[in-house]
């Protein structure tokens, strides 16, 4: 059976199956006793076995099954969770959404899972048998055992339990056990050997067998010298409190490893587009009576032309209107996605992040069921990234840093989204150190951006938003989060390819906000149609702040710049013939003013005539077109002629 035609399906629920994954984890690595989350996380991987199964996808049956298995082992108790594993499953599923990357792309046989399914297999069994090790260990201990460890305890040494293993049939396994027991002897007391010593000496015990070891030294330079022997399966270390832990050294580099290859792939896993959208049974229904109405409609058309009997025409033409409106308002909002589904990834990111620059901090999300366009959602990821990367890195600081602020020693980043009226922000905020405005305009005038003549007459205002201008790092230390000068610029970029904006306000020693106002879709926008000289061009309506009618005797020129005075404020004023390079416009009395936001500040818009106000598809311009200047698309008009739309923050 060719299962080719299921790919898409098998994909799209891959990939919620694993944001239930990655959710219940980290909801787990804060209350590892929740076993509603860890049987979540167990159906999720269970699930993902099975339909890997069935479309034919060995490999990732294979490694959601490992998965699934280890969850089974947490879930009846027989292995503890602690960072270890959950670093280990959360590589799992990094290397599980790389092969959902290879599929997309059609190259499932570049994907590799040999490496982490055998790193899990030898875990979950490892742990398994040292959780059996640990309770047979305990019972093996009587009274005068626990007197003994007591004694030696209150002298100031340190007692062990050190489980030696080796591999069934093994015929050296006496002599082994004795260099071994020569070798710790060197580093304390042995108190007692399991079968006794006599038995060891002479291989008498099946495959393992105990030493109590009192010793001035550490767990890690026991493990250390334990770990010289060779011939010996395991040798497993425990404290009389704890169960066994991997040496320290090998659990640093597995993590350094693990965080390493999580780093690498959060930035693709965030930014990867929406390629599906689950809609609801009632908007597929709407939009059906839609088209049928739609259908009547025409066939009334059709029968008005037949009969040339025009008395209706008027009403149907209205209906047909009526009905196109809706038509386009519900296929809108089968569009629209909840931004949780791109804030949602955010979490897993800023959870590794944090672990890599040994800080301790909280994602607080709110808002995640507003709805965007999917357009919105698609362009918005990149520009989140480098924000919340820049508050982890930049804004957040260290655990002693902030006990010594008088903080607490978790760091707080909210990510909240909010509508208003026809647009929305979201805003990105964090309790951190804040942007020192010194400290900017030191880097912007050592690295070119501004001269120190400029700086002087900056507020610290403008001085902070020199942050978003491109190679504006502060980082003396290139590393993978930050420092090459490149990120927060692409912010600037996105958002007013967005047709939004951005503002950012910052307290040293109190934290920064960031806060990004875009439109809830781009496809279909409302804008003010104007004509200049004897083009027309179109506005976005929420890119303007008011229109006003000027007299020309009201226009004063300061240093040979255009100004007019609104309500106390000084207007500076730009003549759009001027700004588009169109033919000069119509010398009147009386000027018709567009009053806009740009960066912050409110300037006038000299246009001949406002036409209209109404809705427009926005299209994309053609590569002969592309990038020019104060530019954003084109619309087709009524009478079939196309409409350039203006960015203002650009164009002027």
């Amino acid at each position: 059976m060719d299962m080719s035609q299921y790919k898409q399906e098998f994909l799209s629920e891959a990939r919620e199956h694993l944001e239930q994954i990655n959710e219940g984890l980290l909801a787990l690595e804060k209350d590892p006793s929740d076993s509603e989350n860890i049987n979540k996380v167990f159906r999720s991987f269970h699930t993902l076995k099975g339909n890997s199964g069935a479309m034919g996808y060995q490999k990732f049956a294979e490694l959601a099954h490992v998965l699934e298995d280890l969850l089974s082992r947490i879930r009846e108790g027989k292995i503890q969770i602690g960072q270890e594993i959950m670093d280990l499953v959360f590589e799992g599923c990094d290397v599980i959404d790389s092969g959902l990357t290879a599929i997309e792309k059609n190259t499932p046989e570049e994907f590799s899972a040999e490496g982490i399914i055998s790193e899990v297999q030898k875990f979950t069994q490892e742990r398994q048998d040292t959780a059996s090790i640990s309770m047979e260990a305990k019972a093996r201990l009587n009274e005068n055992d626990q007197i003994m460890i007591d004694q030696r305890k209150s002298a100031g040494n340190n007692v062990f339990r050190l489980v030696t293993v080796f591999e069934s049939g093994n015929q050296l396994k006496g002599p082994k056990a004795m260099v071994m027991l020569r070798l710790i002897r060197g580093a304390g007391e042995v108190i007692k050997t399991n079968p006794s010593e006599e038995s060891v000496r002479e291989g008498r015990f099946s495959t393992e067998f105990e030493t109590l070891l009192s010793t001035r030294k550490s767990k890690e330079e026991i493990t250390e010298i334990v770990n010289r022997l060779t011939g010996i399966k395991h040798i497993f270390v425990l404290t009389m409190e704890e169960t066994y832990e991997k040496p320290k050294e090998t659990v640093h580099e597995e993590k350094e490893h693990a965080k390493s290859q999580i780093l690498k792939g959060h930035h693709d896993e965030v930014l990867k587009q929406i390629q599906s959208v689950r809609v609801n049974m009632n908007k597929l229904d709407k939009l059906m009576n839609l088209v049928g109405e739609l259908l009547i409609s025409n066939i009334r058309l059709q029968d008005i032309d037949k009969k040339q009997d025009y008395t209706h025409l008027k009403t149907t033409l209205k209906a047909i209107d009526r009905l196109i409106l809706d038509l386009q308002d519900e296929v809108m909002t089968v569009r629209m996605i909840p931004i949780g589904n791109v804030f949602n990834r955010f979490t897993r990111m800023v959870r590794d992040l944090s672990m890599k620059e040994g800080k301790k901090v909280n994602l607080i999300i709110e808002g995640s069921e507003m709805e965007f366009d999917r357009t919105v959602l698609d362009q918005i990821g990149d520009p989140l990234v480098h924000i919340l990367r820049n508050c982890v890195d930049h804004g957040i600081e260290t655990p002693e840093e902030r006990m010594n602020a008088g903080k607490p020693e978790v760091g707080t980043i909210k990510l909240i989204a909010k509508r208003e009226k026809n647009s929305a922000t979201i805003r990105i905020s964090d309790d951190g150190q804040g942007i020192d405005p010194k400290l900017i305009k030191e880097t912007a005038i050592k690295k070119g951006k501004i001269t120190a003549k400029d700086a002087e007459k900056m507020s610290e205002q403008e001085l902070q938003m020199l942050v978003f201008k491109p190679g504006m790092s502060t980082n003396k230390i290139v590393t993978e989060v930050s420092g090459r000068g490149v990120g927060m610029d692409v912010v600037i970029t996105k958002t007013k390819e967005l047709g939004g904006s951005v503002r950012l306000h910052s307290e040293v020693g109190k934290g920064t906000r960031v806060t990004l106002t875009l439109p809830l879709s781009v496809a279909i926008i409302s804008a003010l149609l104007i004509r200049v000289a004897n083009d027309i061009f179109a506005i976005p309506l929420n890119a303007i702040d008011q229109t006003v009618d000027l007299e020309t005797s009201n226009i004063k020129t300061i240093q040979g710049h255009e100004l007019f005075v609104l309500r106390g404020n000084e207007i500076p004023l730009f003549w759009l013939h001027d700004l588009l390079g169109t033919a000069p416009q119509e010398k009147k009395d009386k000027l018709t003013v567009l009053i806009v936001n740009k960066d912050e500040e409110k300037v006038g818009l000299v246009t001949d005539e406002i036409l209209s106000q109404q809705q427009i598809l926005i299209k994309g311009l053609q590569d002969s077109v592309k990038g020019l200047r104060g530019v954003s698309g084109a619309t087709i008009l009524g009478d079939g002629s196309v409409a350039l739309i203006l960015e203002v923050d650009t164009l002027v």
